[in-house]
């Protein structure tokens, strides 16, 4: 009988490792999928302003919790932004958002291709620059609803600026001066940098090589994740934090889901486009800790690195050759 009951547990345990296995081999696939790139972007090469924010969450006030990009559309008063979020492969205007601007007076066409509803065209000043986006998904039944009534105590963020914007360009991400840039080409200050190093850009996701006590990995960066230095396994949470440090744990919003998340400020170091820089802040969520190291393995990722560890430096990305670097 104990073997019957032996053998049934292992066949079991077999039957949910191929499951688990399967199971994130298919997320795996589904996460770095290439998608078409419809968004289009007109400007001039100057530099765009973004700020930091500053949230209180459960009590706890989260420093540079998010990149804004102040917008401006027409005439309107409004304190309108939209986030730069490297994790969100599309960018999107919220649909709530843009039945309050419509409801304001603003006329935006929309259009169908491939069963997605897309804004056709949008003229704004974005950071202070004035540009036209066109092409962008519409997030269904998200955002904030706001009315005619001008509240300069009101911050409303309209939209995502996803890593669509990077395909084929060249982009500067100027942290400490809070700058944003997008070329068509490398400018000439550019050609004297000799620190370039090939990155990956799988579906659109920004794949950097990594190295940490000797080990070479591959952190995709997400600025949405701007509060944290990097979220990684548990196991290495506790490796690259104080033991006596305290834990700072909250749900953090991830757009319709909660993620419950713990933190610790750390001075481990990194290795990155030939600069040691530290990460400053690591963490680790609670859902599945004990499945992360298989995961990890299983999708590549070495982990989620956020702005914190960049926050003093200058971060360039060259989708056109698959080339970065990071200047301190």
């Amino acid at each position: 009988m104990k073997k019957i009951i032996g053998y049934s547990f292992l066949g079991f345990l077999c039957l949910s490792l191929i499951f688990g296995f399967i199971s994130i081999r298919n997320i795996n696939t589904n996460f770095f999928k290439e998608r078409p790139a419809y968004l289009q972007l007109s400007h001039q090469s100057k530099p765009m302003n973004f700020k930091w924010t500053n949230n209180n969450i459960e009590g706890h006030i989260e420093n540079q919790s998010s990149m804004l990009l102040p917008v401006k559309i027409g005439t309107l008063e409004h304190n309108l932004h939209v986030q730069f979020d490297t994790g969100a492969p599309n960018s999107y205007i919220y649909e709530k958002d843009l039945i309050s601007l419509r409801k304001l007076g603003c006329y935006i066409k929309e259009i169908k291709k491939n069963g997605a509803r897309f804004v056709e065209n949008l003229e704004m000043e974005l950071g202070g620059q004035q540009i036209s986006l066109s092409m962008i998904m519409i997030y269904p039944n998200y955002g904030t609803n706001f009315s005619t009534e001008f509240n300069a105590n009101s911050t409303y963020i309209i939209g995502t600026i996803g890593s669509d914007i990077l395909v084929d360009r060249i982009t500067s991400i100027d942290f400490e001066n809070q700058e944003l840039q997008f070329f068509e080409k490398r400018p000439t200050w550019m050609d004297e940098i000799n620190s370039f190093k090939p990155f990956d850009f799988p579906g659109r996701r920004i794949m950097l090589p990594v190295t940490i006590d000797g080990k070479t990995y591959e952190f995709l960066y997400d600025s949405g994740c701007s509060a944290f230095g990097l979220i990684t396994t548990k196991q290495r949470f506790n490796k690259y934090t104080d033991n006596t440090a305290p834990i700072v744990t909250y749900d953090a919003k991830s757009w319709e889901d909660k993620i419950h998340i713990n933190s610790k400020p750390s001075d481990h170091k990194f290795t990155i486009a030939d600069q040691e820089l530290p990460l400053k802040r690591v963490s680790y969520v609670d859902m599945y800790s004990m499945l992360q190291p298989i995961a990890t393995v299983l999708t590549r990722i070495g982990g989620w690195m956020g702005n914190q560890s960049l926050n003093e430096s200058q971060l360039i990305l060259d989708t056109q050759t698959n080339q970065f670097t990071v200047i301190p």
